[in-house]
């Protein structure tokens, strides 16, 4: 029987195919996992090592190009320069102060969101979906729709005051120095705390249900529950997540960018947003790159702490499971191991002076509805009024009070869809990131897999030089690499954004998937082999199907995290490859004799940004949550 044309050409293919298997199936574990991490390799070693190592070297040189003279080597004299620079050394406290003001802000929301989240209730669905938009929301158009709610003359939060008697007029909101950092804070916490609550919620979900049962044995009230048990419980969480918020408020840019713009005068300005301003407007090039190298040791330090404290939270649970022996005895070492004090909660003076009175049940459900009101508005409110301006006329926006229309006015987001520019940046944003997503799910996988599974010499070093590149703040590495790229003709292109999106998203993509892929029964693959399946055939038919929901959660949150980028957009872009995230970051700019653009289509420029996110969000809620619990505490 003759073959056709197609299968006659698809003989050849397969026989490579197989001998490939054949000589893959032979090769020891240390070779195979070579085999499958060096793409990842040759990725993160080509486009991530040489700026970390150029950052060091350009340290150490005089690179100014807006100012006469040649480049010279000046060895440490920029870190004398740094001293006596009072303009970053003034940033260096507002910084501190910056990140401790915003982490405190944002671990109480988070908790008390979190505690809200643990309670059953029918509104579970919507309040995960309200939790998760903020963070999915890209931190330029976070501050650009706090910028918007902020406006001194019409604002929503200008008119919310007048209207209350707080206030009478205009409000300079943005341009008094101490109320603009506080909103630059408040709107840190607003996008954070959603991360933060979700690993909170996952520590709250894995405190065993009997100590809440002991507790009320013992008469504790709802309080001393929770004093005693929950917040031993989920200490070492709350410390983690404490210093997660350091780290992230340490590196805040595209908020500031775009809601402050660094001002009034340099009173907004970190060490983030003053780096970029030396590398970027000055073209101090090896000042800067100093600067980028003392905020990586800072987040460095930070990130250490972090993970020394994952180390010892994992000592912990492991020494508590073995003592667990039989439910009696894993309660009473339980309760004894998380400092309850019978005398809060028993007989005696003790429980006396600490007990609280216990609120009657339809005071608590009362309570319960009104914080989840609050946390609905809190979460949706800042979203929901940009949707509501975005779709009204300009002169209903901008006037005092507030005049708005009771019709839906689209003609903003028809000149917006009209405009080629617009239309240009949503194909190229839709590009890179899908681009992005699927070869860095590629590449990832195959690297993930041998760290999860085989024992090599090497992968806990290989783990280790991973996560410290992905420690690194992008910030450090945008001047060697806009070098970098120039060279080899991949500045202002789809592809250069795709390569910098994947090579700087695997170490984050690797840690993920290694947690999935190990949590993967290995009988499963075990018996794929015993059953003829060669190497491959067993990790794409066995291993990577059983791990497909964590895949699938894992490609969300590179989807989200690749479309909300915004620092490679602005260095590796200009005019062929500018993403939504840039034009957006530049749509308050002056546009020559007519200035900026109407407010309202300023909205619908943002909705249409956060759009894709909040499709995302709401179709998928429950995938992002489990990807990013598996992302920041597992591992």
């Amino acid at each position: 029987m003759a073959l056709d044309p197609a299968q006659a050409a698809a003989r050849p293919r397969r026989r490579l195919v197989q001998r490939l298997s054949r000589r893959i199936d032979r090769m020891s574990d240390r070779r195979f996992a070579l085999l499958l991490f060096v793409p990842a390799a040759v990725l993160v070693g080509l486009i991530v090592f040489p700026p970390i190592l150029a950052v060091l070297v350009m340290s150490m040189f005089r690179i100014e190009l807006l100012k006469d003279g040649p480049s010279r080597f000046v060895g440490l004299d920029n870190v004398g320069r740094m001293l006596e620079d009072s303009f970053f050394m003034d940033s260096v406290p507002r910084t501190l102060l910056f990140a401790l003001g915003a982490t405190a802000l944002t671990v109480p929301l988070a908790l008390g969101t979190a505690l809200l989240m643990n309670r059953r209730s029918k509104f579970d669905t919507p309040l995960a979906i309200a939790l998760l938009l903020p963070w999915a929301i890209a931190p330029i158009v976070t501050g650009f729709f706090w910028r918007f709610m902020f406006q001194p003359s019409f604002g929503l939060a200008t008119q919310v005051s007048n209207g209350l008697g707080l206030t009478d007029g205009p409000v300079p909101w943005l341009q008094d120095p101490t109320t603009a950092l506080v909103l630059a804070m408040v709107a840190t916490a607003w996008r954070s705390v959603p991360l933060l609550a979700l690993i909170m919620l996952s520590a709250l979900k894995a405190i065993p249900n009997q100590l809440y049962r002991a507790a009320r044995m013992d008469g504790a009230t709802p309080w001393q529950a929770f004093r005693s048990v929950t917040l031993p419980s989920i200490g070492p969480t709350l410390l983690i997540a404490t210093i997660l918020q350091i780290i992230i408020s340490l590196q805040v840019f595209d908020l500031l960018f775009q809601l402050t713009r660094g001002g009034p005068g340099f009173e907004t300005t970190t060490i983030t947003y003053y780096i970029f301003t030396a590398a970027f407007d000055n073209l101090s090039l090896g000042y800067s790159a100093l600067l980028a190298i003392f905020l990586m040791l800072v987040i460095v330090a930070a990130s250490g702490a972090t993970l020394y404290l994952r180390a010892g939270r994992a000592r912990r649970r492991a020494r508590q499971d073995a003592d667990q022996n039989d439910l009696v005895e894993a309660e009473r070492l339980q309760v004894d191991g998380f400092g309850w004090d019978p005398d809060d909660a028993g007989t005696g003076p003790a429980r006396r002076r600490l007990r609280l009175p216990a609120l009657p049940r339809p005071v608590r459900r009362a309570g319960a509805v009104v914080a989840i009101g609050l946390l609905l508005l809190w979460s949706i409110g800042p979203t929901l009024w940009i949707l509501v301006a975005s779709l009204q006329p300009e002169s209903a926006i901008t006037s005092v009070p507030l005049d708005l229309v009771p019709w839906l006015d689209f003609s903003q987001y028809v000149d917006l869809l009209s405009n080629p520019k617009w239309l240009s940046s949503i194909w190229v944003s839709l590009v890179m990131t899908v681009g992005s997503t699927v070869i860095t799910l590629l590449i990832g996988a195959l690297a993930a897999y041998p760290l999860a599974r085989l024992e090599v010499p090497g992968k806990r070093w290989a783990v280790g030089v991973l996560m410290f590149t992905y420690t690194v703040p992008a910030i450090v590495l945008l001047i060697p690499l806009l070098f970098m790229f120039n060279a080899l003709n991949l500045t202002d292109s789809v592809i250069g954004l795709i390569l910098a999106h994947v090579a700087f998203s695997l170490p984050l993509t690797i840690w993920l998937l290694r947690n999935i892929f190990a949590s993967v029964p290995a009988a499963i693959e075990k018996s794929a082999r015993m059953d003829g399946a060669t190497r491959l055939g067993t990790l794409f038919r066995v291993t990577i199907p059983a791990a497909s929901a964590g895949i699938a959660a894992t490609a969300i949150l590179l989807l989200i995290s690749v479309w909300n980028e915004f620092l490679f957009a602005v260095v590796l872009g200009n005019q062929g490859a500018v993403t939504v995230t840039r034009r957006i970051g530049y749509i308050n700019s002056p546009a020559g004799i007519s200035g900026e653009p109407p407010y309202t289509y300023q909205a619908a420029a943002g909705i249409v940004a956060v759009l894709p996110v909040i499709i995302l969000v709401i179709l998928f809620h429950r995938r992002i949550r489990s990807g990013l619990t598996e992302g920041y505490l597992k591992g």
